[in-house]
């Protein structure tokens, strides 16, 4: 049996693989998902969500996301998508 790692994810992606085949096979109505890297590469952009919320920008994630609170910014706002009623 493989790894997940050997199959090239990280650890929080594939924890957030299982929780959303969970929330699928319990029929979840809604789910509150926390992003982990907070960028346009997050696991967790695959999904379309009814409300986004961006609590803080911060230093974090740099080599991923930018040098500057800026570059971070707009790697976050990337996480916001068009929503459909």
């Amino acid at each position: 049996m493989e790894d997940f790692t050997e199959i090239g994810l990280s650890f929080f992606e594939m924890s957030t693989a299982l929780a959303f085949s969970y929330f699928s096979v319990q029929n979840v109505d809604i789910a509150l998902i926390e992003v982990g890297l907070g960028g346009r590469l997050d696991a967790t952009n695959i999904i379309n969500p009814v409300l986004s919320v961006i609590t803080n920008v911060a230093l974090d994630h740099q080599n991923l996301l930018g040098d500057t609170i800026a570059q971070i910014a707009k790697e976050k706002l990337e996480l916001l998508k068009r929503m459909y009623l």
